[in-house]
């Protein structure tokens, strides 16, 4: 982390917390990214919690330091507020870049490595919070890293790009900004230009990914006046957990497009990851990439890669992949040692065939749905 740049500026003074600003080069793409970093003087405890805030659509990184620091010095928090790239601006001129492409999602994650590079941070106590854009991010950082955060405060966000856009507002041409182009309501040819653009829909929108959250605490809250971002959007995402065991909170009230601070850092403090790995998987990806214990990658570009993975006895996991040029599983901490027996379909297939390795199991490429169970002792 020698290379990160902190720098004291033009920041608004808030008592009980040390603000500057820093410049984290992005492990994607080597772009130096801004950031502001807030620590107390007084810490809650050793090791602190991490407040990680979002700005909203049409800000930057800037934008909720007076929000959120109060707050932070209140409850004795770390803090870091991320740029992602910016405004989702056809202004911007990387808007592209912005608006949940994967660049913007691993600058927060990088904001999160550098603290705690810097920083005793409490890892089971990492937060984040965002409204509208922010809300957006927010819940889609939940589907996309749901290991990281002990809680996500997720407000008034849009949940598809593809419904905020068919709105009709005035953001519209905002959307098309950063997703490349407006998106086709009748099928397109595989690999065309449209294909493309409605995939960066897809996947820069938190519905996609929001069963990969089902086992983070989240609490969404819409009001339901909102003519910005209409909860009923919100409502269809939420509906998507009804047939899994989650821990997703939905809270809608009599009111419009707003965010209360106060009311998602109470939420927030109560909320601590747990410590033993979820059971039960429900995943889609468009990149290759660990969630808690399993790795997903899709097998082509443009396409989502699909899994079930579940502990239905101690030493008995059963999945099903779609769509995945790798799947791993990863069991270095879990009470089993060695794979005794696998099925294929139904069929059995030869554990020497399968590579384990320092405790990772890697299955087969799977374009057509497949299940598998496999047996540990």
């Amino acid at each position: 982390m020698s290379d990160i740049i902190v720098t004291r500026a033009e920041l608004p003074a808030i008592p009980g917390l040390s603000l500057t600003e820093g410049v984290v080069p992005s492990s994607l793409d080597g772009a130096p990214q801004p950031v502001i970093i807030g620590v107390p003087e007084q810490p809650c405890a050793t090791p602190t919690p991490l407040l990680v805030g979002l700005h909203t659509w049409s800000a930057d990184y800037r934008q909720q330091t007076e929000a959120f620091g109060p707050l932070c010095a209140r409850y004795g928090w770390l803090m870091v507020l991320p740029n992602f790239r910016g405004p989702n601006l056809t202004s911007n001129p990387q808007a592209t870049l912005a608006g949940g492409s994967l660049a913007a999602q691993r600058d927060i994650v990088d904001a999160v490595a550098y603290m705690q590079a810097e920083h005793d941070v409490d890892d089971r106590r990492i937060y984040l919070i965002g409204g509208s854009g922010g809300g957006h991010m927010s819940l889609l950082m939940a589907g996309k890293h749901p290991d990281l955060w002990a809680g996500v405060s997720s407000w008034c966000p849009i949940t598809s790009l593809r419904e905020w856009h068919e709105q009709g507002n005035s953001y519209a041409p905002h959307v098309e900004a950063v997703c490349g182009g407006p998106p086709s309501a009748d099928e397109v040819p595989a690999g065309s230009r449209r294909s493309y653009v409605n995939f960066e829909y897809e996947r820069r929108s938190p519905r996609t990914f929001i069963t990969n959250a089902a086992n983070t605490h989240v609490r969404i809250s819409h009001g339901d006046k909102d003519r910005c971002i209409h909860v009923a959007q919100t409502w269809r995402t939420y509906e998507q957990l009804l047939d899994l065991p989650h821990r997703v909170e939905l809270y809608s009230w009599s009111g419009g497009h707003e965010i209360v601070n106060e009311w998602g850092f109470a939420w927030l403090a109560q909320q601590v990851k747990p410590a033993e790995p979820p059971p039960r998987l429900d995943l889609v990806s468009d990149e290759g990439k660990w969630y808690h214990w399993l790795y997903l990658e899709p097998d082509a570009p443009l396409t989502m890669a699909r899994a079930h993975a579940e502990w239905t006895s101690p030493t008995t996991l059963a999945v099903q992949v779609e769509h995945t040029a790798t799947t791993r599983t990863n069991l270095s901490g879990l009470p089993v040692t060695r794979l005794t027996a696998a099925e294929r379909e139904g069929q059995a297939v030869p554990v020497a065939s399968l590579e384990f390795v320092d405790s990772i199991l890697t299955l087969p490429v799977s374009a057509a749905p497949t299940s598998w169970q496999l047996i540990f002792e």
